[in-house]
């Protein structure tokens, strides 16, 4: 948009308007119709771009448009006089129409407890949704959070884009739950996704039978219970979860096998099998060589989207011609196989979560011995907003 100084003999002085000079005989300027009516047209189209419908006598919609319009691009605060998961905010100059991409903040008097609303200057309210655009779970807004939301004209929604405080961030770790025994999971509120470890309890070692003068005994290590891990939402897990965390297996009695470890799971989404135990299997004269299995794997771990993996075979308890060395339990992801140990050292259980008891030995005259217990199972949670 600019002066008319193409157009010839319009009377522009120095490329602007003049009036009339009458004294000193000197003619005004003139406006041409075209010129006139492309400015009176380019103003119009910004009144009416804005929603407004032109009128001769108000001298102030240039104004009120230009306003209009530069909020759909400004972030304009208000306080919330609303109620909860009813927010509403009235903001000056006064949003009479909503446009996409409109950006508005509120401070929020009170916490939502479920889906939300937001309604600027009486107008409509419009669901309140989150970046997952979905309903906004509880705590995703608290008393007094800074609000920013934005309005989406494809949904006719408005999106929750950040709330100081709650639970709106969206991928933000809320919390950690570690179970290390049975029980329920219920969800934190504003829990959006979650990651779970799941692992299956540890095997035991097999107890070794008391020696004679020519004898030796030894176990192999328990085996190290299944894992998996899964990235599950919030509608997949509902309103709670029964945990099972699978026991570990117990160390054998003298000359008896170890018992396996238990199955984990996360209700019915992930299940973890135990490992398995070392047999005892019998006593090697010296001179003779013996190969004493350790614990096998139980099944594969099902319903891990991420992983889905047997634990490992527990080490073999060794004799070669009379020296021995019991077998060490297997590690898991999340624990450590016990030792195995040598001619009447000490048991070695399994540490940390579903790692296998460690094998034993005795050498001649000494009595028999008790295996070593497997680490017990756990199912972690990390909860996501």
């Amino acid at each position: 948009m600019d002066y008319p100084k193409s157009v010839p003999g319009i009377g522009l002085v120095n490329g602007k308007f003049v009036n009339e000079d009458v004294v000193g005989g000197l003619p005004g300027s003139l406006i041409p119709a075209t010129w006139g009516n492309g400015i009176t047209d380019e103003l119009l189209n910004v009144v009416k771009s804005a929603g407004l419908e032109p009128s001769e006598n108000d001298a102030t919609q240039l104004l009120l448009a230009i306003r209009k319009i530069s909020q759909s691009g400004e972030d304009k605060h208000a306080a919330d006089i609303g109620a909860a998961n009813l927010y509403m905010a009235n903001y000056v100059p006064a949003i009479s129409a909503l446009k996409d991409g409109l950006t508005l903040r509120f401070t929020a008097g009170n916490a939502n407890t479920g889906a939300s609303t937001f309604a600027p200057n009486g107008l409509l309210p419009k669901p309140l949704l989150s970046l997952a655009l979905s309903a906004l779970r509880p705590a995703e807004i608290v008393g007094g959070s800074m609000c920013s939301v934005m309005y989406s004209a494809a949904r006719d929604s408005w999106l929750l884009v950040y709330a100081s405080g709650g639970n709106a961030t969206s991928g933000r770790l809320l919390n950690v739950k570690t179970f290390t025994a049975s029980g329920v999971y219920v969800p934190t509120a504003g829990m959006k996704n979650v990651l779970v470890k799941v692992v299956g309890g540890g095997g035991g070692s097999a107890g070794v039978s008391p020696a004679t003068s020519t004898q030796y005994g030894v176990s192999g290590g328990g085996a190290s219970g299944s894992y998996a891990e899964a990235w599950l939402d919030a509608k997949t897990i509902g309103i709670s979860q029964v945990i099972t965390v699978g026991i570990s297996g117990a160390a054998g009695a003298i000359a008896s096998s170890g018992a396996s470890g238990g199955t984990s799971s996360f209700g019915s989404l992930v299940s973890a099998p135990g490992g398995g135990a070392s047999p005892w299997i019998d006593l090697v004269s010296p001179g003779g060589n013996g190969l004493y299995f350790g614990g096998t794997p139980g099944a594969v771990a099902s319903g891990g989207n991420i992983v889905n993996c047997a634990g490992t075979s527990g080490a073999p308890g060794i004799s070669v011609a009379g020296p021995t060395l019991a077998g060490h339990g297997a590690s898991s992801p999340l624990g450590a196989g016990g030792t195995g140990n040598s001619f009447g050292g000490p048991t070695s259980v399994g540490t940390g979560y579903g790692a296998g008891g460690g094998g034993v030995a005795n050498a001649p005259n000494q009595p028999g011995r008790s295996g070593s217990a497997g680490a017990p199972g756990v199912v972690i949670i990390y909860e996501y907003a």
